[in-house]
This record gives C-alpha cells, sequence and structure tokens, in this order.
C-alpha cells in the first residue's frame, strides 16, 4: 500500500461500516416483522417470497451475525493498519498501543452505558409495546421488558459491567452482547502486536492463534489484523483476486440462519462437516462462512477503486459516522417506537403496508436520534478517552521526573 494512500482518510471503511450497521437494523426488524425469512418456516410468512428470499444472497442485506462479523474484522483491521504501515522506533510503536489501550474501554463505554440508560428511561415511561404486536407479526422474539429489574445498582452494573465482562446476551439492550468481545477482541489486537508485531515469524502465531480462535468470534479480529499485515506485500495486489474475493465473499457472507443442506449453501456444510472430523472441532458453518465472507469483502474493498467510489459516496461515509450510534439505540427504538406505530397502523392497513409506513416513517427519527447520539454520547465518549489519556500521561511524566531527580540528587 503506498503512502498516499495510507496516509488519507478511508471514507469507504466508514461507508461499509455504516451498511453493516444498517443491515443489522434491517435484521431486527425482519425477525420482529418477518420472521419466516430468517426461520424458514412457511407457516410465520407474512409475504410469499418471505422463505425464498431469506434462502438467497438478498440475505446478505439483513443478515446480522454476518454483519457483526464484518465489524469485528473491521475492528481488527483499523486498530493495526497504522502499526503494521507506518516504520517507526520501537518507543512510538508501544507508545501508540498504550494509548490506543487507554482510549478503547471509555471509547465503547459510556455509549453503551447511555443506551442502557434509554431501556431503563423507556420502562419507567410504559413505552415498550413488543408484546402488544407479537400475536400479528407472529415473531419469535418473545422479549418482556417490563420483566426486567429497574434496580438502580442493577441497571448501572447493566449499563458499565455486563456489556464488557459478562460473555452473555444482555437483558436490557441485546445488542450489547459485541461489546465483551469488542473489548476484548481490541486487547487480542494490542497483546499480539505489542508481543509479536515486529517478529518475522510472527505468521507461525497468526496460525497457532486461527486453529486455536476458529471456533469463536475472536478470530475475525486476528484475521482483519492478518489481512493489514498481509496487504503490505506484492503478492496480493494481484488484479483478479479482489474479484474472486468479493464474489466468494457475498457467497459465503450470505450464508442463511435456516438449514443449508438442500440450498445452494450445502458445499459450506459438507466442507465444514469434513473439517470438524478431520481435527475434531466443532465449528459452526454460518459463523466461520460469515467471518471468512467478512475478510474477502474487506479485502476486494481494500484492492477495488470502484468499490472504494462506492463506499466512500459522502451519504454512506455519513452513515458510518453513525453507525455506532444506530446500532446502540435501533433495537429500543424497535420495540418502542415502531411497534406502537405498528400496532396503530395495522388496524388501518394490509400487514405489508402496515410494515412498510412503519419501517419507512421509523427511520426518520431513528436517524435523527442518531445523529445527536453520535454528536454528543458518542464524540463526547471521544473526548473524554483523549482527556484520561492526557492525564495518565502527565501523571506518568510526573512520577518519570520525581524519579529522574531521586536518582541525580540521591
Amino acid at each position: 500500500m503506498n503512502k498516499k494512500t495510507s496516509g488519507t482518510k478511508r471514507l469507504y471503511l466508514d461507508g461499509i461500516r455504516g451498511l453493516a450497521a444498517f443491515a443489522v437494523v434491517v435484521s431486527h426488524y425482519i425477525q420482529v416483522f418477518y420472521p419466516a425469512a430468517l426461520n424458514g418456516k412457511p407457516q410465520q410468512a407474512h409475504f410469499k417470497w418471505d422463505v425464498w428470499y431469506g434462502h438467497s444472497p438478498v440475505n446478505l442485506f439483513f443478515n446480522g451475525q454476518f454483519a457483526v462479523c464484518l465489524f469485528f474484522v473491521l475492528s481488527g483491521y483499523v486498530l493495526s493498519v497504522k502499526m503494521v504501515e507506518k516504520e517507526m522506533d520501537s518507543d512510538t510503536y508501544l507508545k501508540m498501543l498504550q494509548s490506543s489501550a487507554v482510549r478503547r474501554y471509555i471509547r465503547l463505554a459510556v455509549p453503551a452505558a447511555v443506551s442502557v440508560l434509554l431501556v431503563y428511561v423507556a420502562l419507567i415511561m410504559n413505552a415498550f409495546h413488543l408484546q402488544e404486536i407479537g400475536g400479528t407479526t407472529w415473531t419469535d422474539m418473545k422479549k418482556n421488558y417490563y420483566a426486567l429489574d429497574t434496580n438502580p445498582y442493577t441497571v448501572m452494573k447493566a449499563a458499565i459491567f455486563d456489556p464488557f465482562f459478562r460473555f452473555e446476551a444482555h437483558p436490557y439492550n441485546p445488542v450489547l452482547w459485541t461489546m465483551s468481545y469488542e473489548l476484548a477482541g481490541s486487547f487480542l489486537i494490542f497483546g499480539f502486536l505489542a508481543l509479536f508485531g515486529r517478529l518475522r515469524k510472527r505468521w507461525i502465531v497468526y496460525a497457532v492463534l486461527s486453529i486455536a480462535l476458529i471456533q469463536t468470534y475472536f478470530v475475525a479480529f486476528l484475521w482483519g489484523m492478518l489481512l493489514a499485515d498481509l496487504l503490505k506485500h506484492k503478492w496480493v495486489q494481484t488484479k483478479i483476486a479482489p474479484v474472486l474475493g468479493l464474489l466468494l465473499g457475498i457467497y459465503l457472507g450470505s450464508a442463511p440462519y435456516t438449514p443449508l443442506m438442500g440450498t445452494m449453501y450445502e458445499p459450506i456444510e459438507i466442507g465444514i462437516k469434513y473439517i470438524n472430523e478431520w481435527i475434531q472441532f466443532n465449528i459452526d458453518p454460518r459463523l466461520l462462512a460469515r467471518t471468512l465472507g467478512s475478510v474477502l469483502i474487506l479485502f476486494a474493498l481494500l484492492r477495488l477503486k470502484v468499490l472504494q467510489h462506492l463506499f466512500g459516496w459522502g451519504k454512506l461515509a455519513y452513515l458510518g459516522k453513525v453507525s455506532f450510534s444506530l446500532y446502540l439505540i435501533h433495537f429500543t427504538f424497535l420495540n418502542t417506537f415502531s411497534a406502537f406505530m405498528f400496532s396503530k397502523v395495522i388496524h388501518h392497513f394490509s400487514y405489508n403496508l402496515a410494515y412498510a409506513i412503519t419501517f419507512t416513517v421509523s427511520m426518520v427519527p431513528l436517524f435523527i436520534l442518531s445523529h445527536y447520539y453520535m454528536k454528543y454520547i458518542d464524540q463526547g465518549a471521544l473526548k473524554l478517552a483523549r482527556l484520561v489519556e492526557k492525564k495518565m500521561a502527565a501523571s506518568k511524566d510526573k512520577r518519570k521526573a520525581k524519579a529522574d531527580d531521586s536518582v541525580f540528587f540521591g
């Protein structure tokens, strides 16, 4: 990668991150209003094509797990790319890693915590309406928000601690299950770079860790970092590889939630079955397919100018800016505003039209809220993280100066 490319802001990465966030939004709306597209059960279909498009590459646009895998691969790439691209001395290298590590928790924790507090406010206001529409939408999502504990201590713990240190579903804001992986995955990157980032034989470590982590989401972070490391080498800069990678990435990434056997995705199931029997693993074929698909699509994006121009388009780049905010608040918004609206319009329109009106109208306030959440909460977290980092650095410099004075004066 040349210096000009590495020195410019990669807006196309914001663009693809924004689309991934929007895919998660769509996936949850599909889960509530068109469950057959995800579970493949015809008896829950509201539209005759529900099961069909759930089995096709179209599901790439509402495949929530693929979008999450893409988030993790992007994190691995973005958190490491400057470290592997730039030539720097060891002190600068370690200072950059330390700086990133210090800021990471605050940068993630503040927006996540506020999203939990929003759920608490909605509970106090009796604003959740998911259960009112469940009998109409036939959704498998049976979440009862009003059974949640509203004790302030429990809520604060769920806001600050649980999303990052408990690898399980989050009771208040279910999308926060990814935060524990995001934080731990980030420190996997920082630790790898600190210990092995400058070793010539680090490829052995990549291989060992890939085998160790292949049954988990953490392999997505590792392969994102590996992608940044590999792209420095000319042998991966062929013209045909990115095109083939894009096509294969779309195929793998769109592996549906329903059984793969009997569909165009059957080779994935068969291939992973043989691998599991060979190495005695229990690899989830969908998770591995979506992770590999994410890596290949990102590889194509980093190598194809036409994709970079497409994903770097201003509107998509802006979507990337609000993506974290959109991701954090959309689930609560869906189960409050959108559920309430659908409960009213369904009495006046057909099911599909009522959904179309609900979704279209909902996107306007959702994006407005996401914009201000990004502006005040997300950006505020970034400023706070930088401030804490500066305070810690200043305190460290003072301690070092005192120690030097003590040595100098005896």
